[in-house]
C-alpha cells in the first residue's frame, strides 16, 4: 500500500513539474496540495513523506476571523516554482493577530484529512 502511495505521489509530482516547466504562468496557480508536494521534494531534514514541513515566508495578511494566513514566498528555481502568494488555513488563529504585513515568519505546514494547513508559526526577528 505504501509503495502504491509513493508511486502515485511521484506521478503527481511529475505532472506538476511538467506543467510548471511547460507553462510557467500555470505554476502560479498551484493548489495547496501541489505546493506542499513540491516543497517536500526540497526539504533538508529528510523526514518521512507527509511529515510537517517548515518554510520561510513573508506575511501578506493575517485573517483572524477567517483562520487563514496569506503569505508570499520567493521563487525556488530548483523546483521551477515562481515567487507567489498563497493563502492557507491555520489550525490555531491565536497568534495571527500579532502578525503584520511584511513580517518574516517560519510556518509549519502539514496535510491532515486531505487539507493542507499551517499548524505552527514562528516569528523571526
Amino acid at each position: 500500500m505504501n509503495q502504491m502511495l509513493k508511486a502515485k505521489s511521484r506521478i503527481a509530482l511529475g505532472l506538476v513539474l511538467a506543467m510548471t516547466a511547460a507553462a510557467p504562468a500555470y505554476a502560479m496557480e498551484l493548489n495547496q496540495s501541489q505546493w506542499l508536494t513540491l516543497m517536500q521534494q526540497i526539504r533538508t531534514d529528510k523526514a518521512d513523506e507527509g511529515a510537517p514541513l517548515w518554510v520561510s515566508v513573508r506575511v501578506i495578511n493575517a485573517d483572524v476571523p477567517g483562520w487563514a494566513l496569506t503569505f508570499s514566498q520567493r521563487a525556488i528555481p530548483k523546483i521551477h516554482m515562481p515567487a507567489q502568494t498563497m493563502t492557507f488555513p491555520v489550525t490555531d488563529a491565536t497568534h495571527l493577530s500579532m502578525l503584520r504585513k511584511g513580517d518574516p515568519v517560519e510556518i509549519e505546514v502539514a496535510k491532515n484529512k486531505g487539507v493542507v494547513r499551517i499548524i505552527d508559526i514562528h516569528m523571526r526577528h
